[in-house]
């Protein structure tokens, strides 16, 4: 006689193979730009229409799928909403962002970071050392500058204007100040920015030197541009399409290619974008 422990084992691999079929229905409706035909949600789904349609009656009664009586087509119904809306009420940002932390440290071997957008700038959060001898001198609650950062460069390029123009244009101003090699004017940081853009990431080539900038009422730390240590950042988004965090991975230029399509800019890349999916993200 087979235990209850044998019997709930055996319950789980089985599972339900009506469920497992009406999966990738739902799945192909998630992942279109809107409604869809039947022939279109049966050949996403790798099925006949004959048999989509008839999980499809099924998803319609518990309110899962809907289908719009003038046209035909078929969308995610009330269910699936109300669903989705309790599942991005559960979200913890923060802990799925710490599990992806990780996973990029294990993938690059480099220290990573997590970064948020802080009343004084971009603010890391989130701190990994690389498990190499050489450890970057960086710190949980660090404010890094906009203009000559890999993670400032993110939040600068993809978070509204209105937000990042006050502190930009006091950075540039510290800068000229300062006669910083970095950017000291709008037109200076507008390639920057743009190339942010374009690769959808942010890179900068150069070493990470903490040291401490003083702006008006915030301490600041400064990431000098010289010889030695690469950084890339990537951008977070979440079901707002709101920029929510900057990944980071930084280390040694002869262990971090500045190559735009490099093995640590593709995971920092890949991470990334894994994470905005999770946080309900969809481009």
């Amino acid at each position: 006689m087979k235990s209850t422990a044998e019997i709930s084992a055996q319950d789980a691999r089985q599972g339900i193979q009506s469920v497992e079929v009406a999966g990738p229905l739902l799945l192909a409706l998630a992942r279109s730009a809107g409604p869809l035909a039947l022939s279109a949600i049966a050949r996403s789904a790798g099925m006949p229409a004959a048999k989509a349609h008839r999980y499809l009656v099924s998803l319609i009664r518990v309110g899962l799928i809907e289908q719009d009586a003038s046209t035909g087509l078929y969308d995610l119904g009330g269910l699936a909403l109300e669903l989705g809306l309790v599942a991005l009420g559960r979200l913890d940002a923060v802990k799925l962002a710490d599990e992806t932390l990780a996973s990029l440290r294990e993938a690059t071997g480099e220290t990573v970071a997590l970064a948020i957008w802080g009343n004084f700038g971009p603010t890391y959060i989130r701190l990994l050392q690389s498990k190499r001898p050489v450890t970057i001198n960086l710190q949980i609650g660090s404010v890094m500058p906009m203009t000559y950062t890999a993670s400032g460069l993110c939040f600068a390029a993809y978070l509204p204007e209105g937000e990042t123009g006050e502190l930009l244009h006091n950075e540039l101003a510290q800068n000229r100040r300062e006669k910083l090699d970095a950017p000291q004017s709008e037109k200076e940081l507008q390639p920057l920015l743009d190339e942010t853009r374009e690769h959808g990431m942010a890179r900068m080539i150069g070493h990470l030197e903490p040291s401490a900038v003083r702006p008006a009422g915030a301490t600041r730390t400064a990431e000098r541009l010289l010889a030695g240590f690469n950084a890339f950042s990537a951008p977070v988004f979440d079901h707002d399409r709101r920029m929510r965090f900057a990944l980071t991975v930084v280390g040694s230029a002869a262990h971090v290619d500045q190559d735009w399509n490099g093995h640590i800019a593709q995971q920092t890349r890949a991470h990334a974008e894994q994470l905005s999916q999770r946080l309900g993200f969809r481009d």
